[in-house]
């Protein structure tokens, strides 16, 4: 077997997806967590080392090998902060990224010479991306490619890129393989000597695999780097000396604290944590903005087949799905909660929806007005916890059916039922969740609907992600089947529904 055909073997497997119940949330989420913590272990060593040099690698050699820094890793392996620096590939002549069309397009070879589909401007698109970095490689700590990925005709396979002609890295399966549609935000570790001091260049490629055009694009696509410890623009800057991190205040304790310090937030859940950073006052004036992420068990929203992961995304490089963010004291950057002039930046993230569980974290990502590009991520917070409650209890519910291929245009409707094992007389909240791609519903008014009553889930025809979580009336729903409909008469795209498909999460009363 061939070192390309080795590394497409173990990193393109699929995963089965998790059912995952409300108080059994936390003793899965251990055992999901252990299992993507070996095989992302493995992936990783398996990129730095031949094929032939690792079979004669010992455990002992292996766990004395340092941990390059990464945003991907688990809560126990982000015990200190460090500062990023990101890169953001941008289109067009003036930053070196000639182009045909407005969004970045990758193809199978097929695809060129395509009877229909080779006339049309996407296949002049040849998927190389140009990214400048000026960077001394001797001064970073670590790199990883992140890209906003549409995951192309359901059956594309083999998505994969090729840094600076030097190493090639396969794309993680996500389901597009197995016929579904798919986004996703993979980050792809890099070695230092994959990069240049310089403008790197990223071959993106594909196969056709068992679609009828192999066909993927990139919204957004950022190399970030990991700057060691006393670099040299971190002084100049005054940043070196930087140490922050966050204080999660939860239940009664975070509805008092908000309620004192944020006179106009919506925040008055027992169930609320309030979120707040720790940083030393010298460098408070000088952040536009933080954003807070979570790790626990729930709606795998970003696609990765993990329901515990760090949650959300990012939509045109902007955070979706987190658990809150928070504006500059002095005004900034889109702010994410009520309540400017407060010094300790703080968000208010509801966890009323989401299942008992242990083991949940937090971490914050702080930008500077002073410095763009420049990103402090905060070591992980661990060790909270969502209780149980009093009476009450929380479930996510998948679909039994998924359809592959969940996308509808021509009139081709698409079904999938979602089965309840609650008397919805007992239901206190209800909402429903999906993700979809919003390629045009035609003529159709009522395009998707939940046993019969019409949501907003996909509105418009702009070819672009959107995230839905909408509530949902207890009355609407059955004990049993409960049925998801999707029609779109387009003759263009039509509506995508995006892997793992909708959800319903449900409170309810227990005695």
């Amino acid at each position: 077997m061939s070192k390309a055909e080795s590394r497409r073997n173990d990193e393109g497997r699929s995963l089965k997806r998790p059912s995952v119940a409300g108080r059994g949330a936390s003793e899965f989420g251990i055992l999901w967590e252990f299992g993507f913590r070996i095989s992302d272990f493995i992936r990783s060593v398996r990129t730095r080392f031949s094929t032939i040099l690792f079979p004669t690698l010992t455990l002992l050699q292996l766990s004395a090998a340092p941990l390059t820094p990464s945003w991907e890793h688990p809560p126990h392996q982000q015990r200190e902060g460090m500062f990023w620096r990101e890169h953001w590939y941008e289109r067009g002549l003036t930053n070196a990224n000639p182009a045909y069309e407005r969004r970045f397009r990758i193809n199978s070879p097929e695809a060129s010479l395509h009877p229909s589909f080779g006339q049309r401007v996407e296949a002049r698109e040849n998927g190389l991306m140009l990214i400048k970095a000026e960077e001394n490689l001797f001064q970073l700590a670590g790199a990883e490619l992140y890209v906003e990925l549409w995951g192309g005709h359901p059956g594309t396979a083999n998505k994969r890129v090729t840094v600076n002609g030097r190493a090639t890295y396969q794309l993680p399966r996500v389901g597009t393989e197995e016929g579904h549609c798919t986004y996703q935000y993979p980050v792809l570790p890099l070695t230092r000597s994959d990069l240049v001091n310089g403008y790197n260049a990223f071959q993106w490629a594909l196969d056709q695999g068992t679609t009828f055009w192999g066909h993927a694009l990139i919204d957004n696509a950022c190399l970030r780097v990991a700057l060691t410890n006393g670099h040299p623009d971190l002084v100049k800057l005054g940043l070196a000396d930087l140490a922050a991190s966050v204080v999660a205040l939860k239940s009664s304790t975070a509805e008092s604290a908000t309620r004192s310090t944020l006179p106009h937030s919506d925040a008055s859940t027992s169930e609320t944590m309030l979120l707040r950073l720790d940083a030393p006052a010298k460098f408070r004036e000088r952040i536009a903005r933080v954003d807070y992420q979570a790790w626990h068990s729930g709606y795998d929203e970003n696609g990765n087949r993990r329901a515990t992961d760090w949650h959300g995304f990012t939509k045109d490089r902007w955070p979706v799905a987190w658990a809150g963010s928070s504006p500059s004291p002095l005004g900034g950057a889109r702010a994410g909660v009520r309540g400017e002039g407060i010094e300790n930046f703080p968000a208010s993230w509801d966890t009323s929806m989401l299942p008992a569980q242990k083991n949940v974290a937090v971490r914050a990502f702080i930008r500077f007005k002073d410095a763009p590009g420049l990103v402090y991520v905060t070591a992980a917070t661990p060790n909270l916890v969502i209780p149980d409650r009093p009476g009450a209890a929380v479930h996510l519910y998948v679909p039994a059916d998924l359809p592959e291929g969940f996308w509808s245009r021509a009139n081709n409707k698409k079904t999938c039922t979602i089965i309840l094992e609650v008397d919805p007389a007992k239901i206190e909240r209800a909402e429903l969740y999906v993700v979809t791609w919003t390629g045009g519903a035609g003529g159709v008014k009522d395009y998707f609907t939940l046993n019969g009553r019409a949501f907003p889930v996909a509105d418009g025809s702009r070819h672009v992600i959107q995230y839905n979580r909408l509530p949902v009336e207890p009355s609407l729903l059955r004990k049993g089947v409960n049925t998801i409909e999707l029609l779109s008469d387009t003759e263009h795209h039509g509506i995508e529904v995006i892997y793992p498909g909708p959800a319903l999460v449900v409170r309810y009363k227990v005695p």
